[in-house]
């Protein structure tokens, strides 16, 4: 169906409909949420055939427990197409990534990967920090595509070595590292998500998320250096240097990603946008203007325009998720059965930290068993009032986006383990096995640092 004429154009439809939420935030008129409701119901609709297998399953689950959440309730019916439309602001943000994206391809800044990865390293143990020091630092805004890039080249690396040692080497520091960027990351998806539950502000948040990725880098390079420190890498080829162009385009990089965090803090804190509308605007804008800057307009557009259009044509998965998650949340807090997901917690009151690893757990185990994190988190959502009762906003946000974050490496349906998964030609499920402890360990490094946000908020 996707390949016709008019659904290679569904993304006017799309943008449309995001236009349409953006309006809405400035001019708060029922008719008009219930119109994009409407139009969100087309959405799924028309995606619920493309999208993958989990993910029909997921939102046939999340439509049903929806629709029983609504008979259960005093909603009259006029209400139900808007309770589709809360979700469309995160869609947004998704189909504005590529932008981003393509700047830094553009720039030439994916290469900076090969120069950072192949120095002159002996030792696997040291390779891996130096692979995961990469990841962190890139995966910001390079996003999956770091981890494929990097993944490519460290696969021609090690080429030499054994195939299980280069696989498990590939897919722990290549992941742990791509987790560890997410952390912090505005671009991220989770993180949006769990300011938008929680309305926290991003500036109070961002300096815990970097400590956690910092804990987590420390502890997580002791590890990679012991688990290979008797592993060899044979020289392949002449050892690439970090000449000094190198140096200076690292330096860019850097200093473009601190004054996007910049813009995205200015917007929120002094022109008061939420956060997820902030970073939405604010990607196309600074991307443009950091291509301009480095004279690659041209390349920019080259590959930006293509990128966002088949990002936004085929974001079937999300479409039918997001929206779906909206569809049961909002009949969640109108039904009498919500106090049944309460009481759990409820029965928890007075012990934040048994709450709190109620969380990591939930988590963990939904994501094992196949659930998207964002509908895990869609569901504490649905709790978030008592949730808020229980900790600060700050708080909150850190144990929830850190917790979702941790089970990344771990997801066995996850974009990111699948990718790995068959460009190692490995089973998914031996990747979550080499990556459980440290999502384990990432989750408690969270709950540790938001237990300690309490004393402070």
């Amino acid at each position: 169906m996707w390949n016709t004429r008019l659904f290679q154009h569904i993304y006017v439809f799309y943008l449309f409909v995001f236009l349409l939420d953006v309006i809405y935030l400035f001019w708060s008129n029922a008719s008009l949420y219930t119109t994009i409701g409407l139009l969100a119901i087309v959405m799924i609709v028309i995606n619920f055939k493309e999208a993958d297998r989990v993910f029909k399953i997921l939102g046939i689950i999340l439509l049903s427990a929806g629709g029983f959440f609504y008979f259960s309730s005093d909603i009259s019916i006029v209400k139900i197409p808007s309770f589709f439309a809360g979700n469309i602001g995160l869609l947004f943000l998704l189909s504005m990534l590529p932008w981003m994206n393509s700047v830094v391809k553009a720039g030439r800044y994916n290469k900076l990967l090969q120069t950072l990865l192949g120095g002159n390293v002996k030792k696997m143990g040291d390779l891996y920090v130096r692979g995961e020091a990469t990841m962190v630092s890139l995966a910001a805004f390079l996003n999956l595509s770091s981890a494929t890039i990097s993944q490519d080249l460290l696969k021609n690396q090690l080429k030499k070595s054994k195939t299980n040692v280069r696989n498990r080497f590939i897919a722990m520091s290549t992941l742990r590292g791509y987790s560890l960027a997410l952390l912090w990351s505005p671009l991220e998806i989770l993180l949006a998500t769990s300011i938008f539950i929680t309305n926290a502000n991003y500036l109070e948040v961002l300096p815990w998320m970097l400590l956690i990725a910092l804990l987590g880098f420390a502890l997580d390079s002791i590890i990679g250096k012991i688990t290979f420190r008797n592993e060899v890498v044979e020289e392949i080829g002449t050892p690439t240097k970090l000449g000094a162009s190198s140096k200076k385009k690292l330096m860019e990089f850097i200093m473009a990603l601190v004054l996007f965090l910049m813009v995205v803090v200015f917007l929120t804190n002094v022109i008061q946008f939420n956060f997820l509308f902030a970073v939405t605007i604010a990607l196309f804008p600074f991307a443009y203007i950091w291509a301009l800057l480095l004279k690659r307009k041209r390349s920019f557009f080259q590959i930006g325009w293509p990128n966002w259009k088949r990002q936004t044509n085929h974001l079937h998965n999300f479409i039918v998720l997001l929206l779906t998650l909206s569809f049961f949340t909002e009949t969640l807090n109108a039904s009498p059965y919500l106090r049944y997901l309460q009481d759990p917690l409820v029965a928890l009151e007075g012990h934040q930290v048994y709450i709190m690893l109620f969380i990591q757990a939930t988590f963990l185990i939904m994501t094992l068993l196949g659930v998207h994190p964002i509908a895990t988190m869609g569901i504490f959502g649905g709790v978030s009032e008592l949730l808020l009762s229980a900790f600060p906003s700050v708080t909150l946000t850190i144990l929830l986006a850190s917790s979702a974050i941790a089970t990344v490496p771990s997801a066995p349906y996850g974009l990111i383990v699948t990718l790995t998964s068959v460009g190692l030609k490995m089973n998914p499920y031996k990747i979550v096995l080499k990556n459980i402890s440290y999502s384990l360990m990432c989750g408690f490094i969270g709950v540790l640092i938001a237990y300690c946000t309490l004393f402070l908020y």
